[in-house]
């Protein structure tokens, strides 16, 4: 009970930091500004062209941080119900699932993976995952999923260097 009174927290904080325009799913460009609340500082999301990832054509976003050089991809897989995020960096990919009752991260597998499962375990912090498993209930919008994604997903990486 604890632990999720701690996230509620965390996650109203997020969403009260946040800014964002133009948020709609009809094609109107997302561009999302907050502070991570991790050493790389502020961040930004802004859409990009969409993308084909194995056939498939996603809507693509791009996360920077303002004390990191290298970008993150997020790529939205929407479902019939639900949105999930892939989301990839230098060495890592994960994807924040929507589930009927949470959302929150799942290792990448099937064909959507692009690096191999035993190099991504190496830069994975397997104890952060175990606590994003569910940061938040499902079904959000899109600028609220891309929003926590931001904030929460440094945390994942072992090393912050990942980044740099």
């Amino acid at each position: 009970m604890k632990n999720l009174t701690f996230l509620f927290a965390i996650l109203m904080v997020t969403l009260f930091a946040t800014t964002a325009s133009a948020t709609d799913l009809a094609g109107n460009s997302i561009n999302l500004k907050g502070d991570s609340n991790t050493p790389f500082g502020k961040y930004e999301v802004k859409e990009l062209a969409p993308a084909t990832v194995d056939g498939e054509l996603m809507r693509t976003f791009e996360v920077t941080y303002e004390k990191a050089q290298k970008t993150v991809l997020v790529y939205l897989d929407q479902r019939a119900k639900c949105r999930d995020y892939i989301v990839r960096s230098n060495n890592l990919e994960i994807r924040y699932a929507c589930k009927k009752s949470s959302f929150g991260t799942e290792i990448l597998a099937g064909k959507h993976m692009k690096y191999n499962p035993s190099l991504n375990s190496l830069y994975l912090a397997q104890d952060e995952f175990a606590r994003q498993q569910k940061i938040s209930e499902g079904g959000l919008p899109v600028t609220s999923a891309l929003s926590l994604i931001a904030s929460y997903y440094p945390d994942l990486l072992k090393n912050t260097n990942l980044l740099n």
